[in-house]
């Protein structure tokens, strides 16, 4: 029984996102905390009259750790309608934006790429010719990554995007769509700016946006998060074919790579798709996944493909290992798409990079469109919004620091036991919201009995890290124990031990 091993509660929080560390609760319920958007979004929008109707956030939002600055790299939403030399009008171009705050950004002249007369911030475009900025068979971009463990300083930032080449004969095209050769691209840059790309393609774990990774923290490894196609056995029985027949079947896989050229396995393991408890047309778009603490957090894409819908919205998953991931809660948004009226009305895609702390906040960057998502549905507005002068931008959400879901109950008081721990500390901490109710923590032996003087209550505070049980008497450090917390009107979002 896994869960009569003792769990070491360390200074690393752990988040009440799955049912790792508790082993029976009653009338408590898991419920997700959707970011608050900021007034100013979108922060990243087109000003210029050369720059597209756009941005998205195929692309990362980083802080580069050696000059404290903000960085974000966009792809043009829509292509570009005047191109640059050696691309076709609507060619996509990954465009750079710097700043001082995370809020306030602007497009440098880098002198790289010229439209017209004007000077861009453009890094790379799909195109041919002998300018560097131009990426043959490139159709969309994926991200960026910093990278100061590579020992190449060329070799510091690394950009993915996918190579696409629409008429294929060779015999390495890609299985899932016959005829073509899909994979994904690479390139890497001393700078963000300069960059020289790997030839061709390195791996067919994606076919399709959107697409993501991470460097493992435990293993050193990059992971990749890849788009493939999977309808599991239990939805196809659950569902007709009628009800599927606008189901792609859209799912993501994960691959591995030391070097981020040689990955493995070739196709990816398909990890996660559509389950029971979706409707017949909602599809998993694409995931982007960072560790946080001992997790592994999934921000899930779900693609709604009915006629009155058509948006992108984001969910929330969780892993212990990174690869088996669990769906939160009633799964409701963590990323909604915005109302009637709203800039990011209909389609939300996360960065390609993990949040970024700012004191206790952490902030989300995503794109949001005002547009539908292309589908086999035609709708009385299609082509109305193509007349618009802005159809998106790169936005910014936040939630306080371990707040992505917290368990909460009412007046008629939740409790959870946990399972045994291993209790090395002399303080008990909380991220809790209890500011009209109350939380109750005890200390139990492994008989069940309360241990004398190892209770206490806070109530009518709210906070990111609340102490609970200052100067713990001794507890032997191996021998277990347990927590009970009773919670009155609030929400628990994490615990952890110094």
């Amino acid at each position: 029984d896994m869960t009569a091993i003792p769990i070491p509660l360390t200074s690393t929080h752990e988040l009440f996102l799955d049912e790792y560390l508790i082993a029976t609760s009653e009338r408590l319920r898991l419920r997700v905390n959707p970011v608050r958007k900021h007034p100013r979004n979108p922060v990243i929008r087109p000003t210029e009259d050369w720059e597209p109707r756009g941005y998205i956030a195929f692309g990362s939002v980083l802080q580069d750790p050696r000059d404290g600055l903000y960085k974000a790299w966009c792809m043009a939403l829509g292509g570009l309608d005047a191109a640059p030399a050696g691309a076709e009008p609507g060619a996509p171009a990954l465009c750079y934006f710097t700043s001082e705050d995370g809020v306030e950004w602007e497009g440098p002249e880098l002198g790289l790429v010229r439209i017209g007369s004007a000077d861009t911030n453009i890094v790379a475009f799909g195109g041919e010719g002998e300018q560097p900025a131009a990426f043959e068979d490139l159709y969309e971009f994926f991200g960026v990554s910093i990278d100061d463990s590579d020992p190449d300083p060329d070799r510091r930032f690394k950009m993915g995007f996918l190579h696409f080449i629409r008429e294929y004969e060779g015999a390495d095209g890609h299985p899932t769509y016959p005829g073509q050769q899909r994979g994904l691209g690479v390139a890497f840059s001393p700078d963000g700016i300069h960059w020289q790309r790997q030839p061709g393609w390195v791996t067919h774990a994606t076919g399709d946006g959107y697409t993501s990774w991470m460097r493992d923290p435990r293993s050193g490894r990059w992971v990749l998060y890849g788009r493939g196609r999977h309808i599991a056995p239990e939805v196809r029985q659950k569902w007709s074919e009628e009800e599927l027949k606008h189901h792609w079947g859209r799912a993501v896989t994960r691959a591995e790579s030391d070097d981020f050229i040689h990955w493995e396995p070739e196709f990816g393991d398909i990890i996660l798709s559509s389950d029971t408890e979706d409707g017949p047309m909602h599809e998993i778009y694409g995931m982007s996944v960072f560790p946080y603490e001992d997790i592994y957090i999934g921000l899930v894409q779900m693609f709604y493909n009915y006629p009155e819908h058509l948006d992108l919205d984001l969910q929330l998953a969780v892993s212990r290992d990174g690869i088996h991931f669990q769906r939160l809660s009633d799964r409701s948004a963590f990323i909604p798409v915005g109302g009637v009226g709203e800039w990011d009305r209909m389609n939300n895609s996360p960065a390609n990079s993990e949040p970024l702390r700012v004191g206790d906040e952490l902030r989300f960057y995503y794109g949001g469109r005002n547009e539908r998502h292309n589908s086999i549905h035609r709708l009385a507005d299609d082509g109305i919004l193509a007349a618009l002068p802005f159809t998106g931008g790169v936005g910014m959400g936040s939630v306080p620091v371990d707040r992505f879901a917290g368990l909460e109950a009412s007046f008629d008081t939740g409790w959870l036991v946990t399972r045994p721990l291993l209790i090395d500390a002399e303080t008990i901490h909380v991220n809790a919201d209890v500011r009209f109710g109350i939380l109750e923590v005890c200390v139990l032996a492994e008989s069940g009995e309360p241990i004398d003087g190892c209770s206490t209550e806070i109530l009518n505070e709210d906070g990111v890290d609340i102490p609970l049980l200052a100067d713990l008497p001794a507890l032997p450090a191996d021998r277990p124990v347990r927590l009970e917390l009773r919670l009155t009107n609030g929400r628990l979002y994490s615990i952890w031990a110094n």
